[in-house]
């Protein structure tokens, strides 16, 4: 007598289109180790409505079901980033237009600077969900890493965004697949755990964060990725694009150690990632001039800043500014597209700054009229300025498309020039008002970014309040800008 069919099927037996007997855990499932679950037909049916093609927000919420109520509050969710489990089987996943939309922004906003994985290969991997575990956790720290640099809201509206950022991690984290004893990594597990520390550090889980850096790292080296020899041996565009990911990584771990008083131990490639055709001309030289940028941070700069500082000479100052200003590099930065200028020329002036800090903390400045302009106590007031003037005339989102890192960078810069302005002596007429002009428009332009609450600028607020205090003409000029 042939067997029955069951009335009803488990999910996972659906989805495999495999006889399915019904039972609370199914044949199926046992033998392959599958977790077992049953949908009810109205729910499947009200799902499938609900996954049709709709709005980012509205697919973010319903990605939760898994993990949440709807009524924890963000911190409880954020906080299961830092401890997941790996399920056995993957979980159904949301509708592919879900992923798909975020595909034009990634292209415009994300490549550019992390100009690893194209968009295509991001494509294909949506539709390999069902089938790789390696896929789907990329396609959701995809999504998440996305999502964390092209919503800048409202502050009332920022800890939703943190919410569904957190819970795309999660489900990141969840697909993972444990590197087993006889596995090789490739450039897409690196990519994964470098997204991760990005989104991590978003969300202001800056161990986490440097864990995941380090993880990326471990997975180049796994790679050889450092060794000249070994990166010979393999082909292109393959090799340029494993040398972009290291230098990325090269570029985080520099900005970490800076930022964060974390230790580097990636070394700089011999040179620059060999000559892509497959990648547009602006990103490549765009890109190539951010690893110029952190190759400046070399090892004495970071021996400098993180440890002794009694070797520090005023040559070596004024030769690190002086590569610092390069006029030449200027002009050419100065071609490419604005978000793009953003991040290097705010760089250049954030690097600038902690070079003067480090003169700063070896007593190696002077307020003299006849001291170099490099070595001036009133260094930074000049930087303000310049920084001004560049800030004026980009638009505005072209700077907040890059996230928290460059929130730092201006939270250290506005730091610095409130202590200079603070410290440094009265200054009368002409130069009180353009200093009063600078120090304004940097405070309404650095406050006006939501993200920038989550660095915590009581200081620096209650630092602008003394400023107000010695000059009173501020609150006049305030009223104009």
């Amino acid at each position: 007598m042939s067997q029955s069919r069951a009335s009803k099927a488990c999910d996972p037996c659906k989805r495999r289109k495999v006889r399915c007997n019904g039972q609370s855990r199914c044949q199926q499932c046992t033998h392959l180790g599958l977790r077992c679950l049953y949908t009810s037909p109205a729910t499947s049916t009200i799902r499938k409505k609900k996954l049709l093609r709709g709005s980012v927000i509205n697919e973010c919420r319903n990605l939760g079901y898994l993990h949440s109520t709807g009524t924890e509050p963000t911190e409880t969710l954020a906080s299961r980033v830092v401890s997941v489990s790996i399920p056995a089987s993957i979980v159904s996943h949301p509708n592919p237009s879900f992923f798909h939309e975020f595909l034009y922004e990634y292209e415009k906003y994300v490549f550019p600077m992390s100009p690893v994985i194209l968009a295509k290969d991001v494509e294909r991997m949506i539709t390999q969900m069902n089938e790789s575990r390696d896929a789907a956790s990329f396609v959701y720290i995809f999504a998440a890493v996305t999502l964390n640099l092209t919503r800048g809201e409202p502050v009332q509206e920022a800890p939703a965004t943190r919410e569904r950022i957190a819970t795309l991690l999660t489900r990141s984290l969840e697909h993972r697949r444990p590197l087993g004893f006889d596995a090789q990594p490739n450039i897409v597990s690196v990519m994964t755990s470098l997204f991760s520390e990005m989104c991590s550090v978003g969300l202001r889980r800056l161990d986490m964060g440097f864990f995941y850096l380090r993880e990326a790292i471990s997975l180049l080296y796994m790679l050889h990725a450092h060794s000249d020899e070994a990166l010979s041996e393999i082909d292109m565009p393959e090799r340029a694009q494993l040398q972009r990911a290291y230098w990325e990584c090269f570029i985080h771990e520099r900005f970490t150690a800076l930022t964060y008083n974390r230790p580097p131990c990636l070394s700089a490639l011999q040179g620059l990632p060999d000559h892509d055709p497959t990648l547009p001309e602006d990103v490549e030289i765009g890109f190539n001039h951010n690893i110029n940028n952190f190759c400046l941070v070399d090892r004495e700069f970071l021996q400098y800043w993180l440890g002794e500082k009694s070797g520090v000479g005023s040559e070596w100052i004024e030769n690190k500014q002086l590569q610092l200003e390069d006029n030449t590099w200027h002009r050419q930065v100065s071609k490419l597209p604005g978000m793009m200028q953003a991040d290097l020329i705010i760089t250049r002036h954030w690097l600038r700054t902690l070079t003067w800090q480090i003169a700063l903390s070896n007593t190696l400045l002077s307020s003299s009229p006849d001291s170099s302009l490099l070595l001036s106590l009133s260094f930074p007031l000049r930087l303000s300025n310049q920084l001004r003037q560049f800030l004026v005339g980009i638009p505005r989102d072209m700077v907040g498309i890059h996230g928290s890192g460059i929130l730092e960078k201006l939270f250290e810069i506005a730091n610095v020039i409130t202590d200079v302005v603070l410290h440094f002596p009265h200054a009368r007429g002409e130069e009180t008002v353009q200093r009063i002009h600078d120090i304004v428009f940097l405070k309404n332009f650095v406050y006006s970014f939501a993200g920038f609450q989550t660095l915590r600028p009581a200081m620096l607020t209650r630092k602008f309040e003394m400023i107000r205090d010695k000059y009173p003409e501020i609150r006049e000029i305030e009223l104009l800008l």
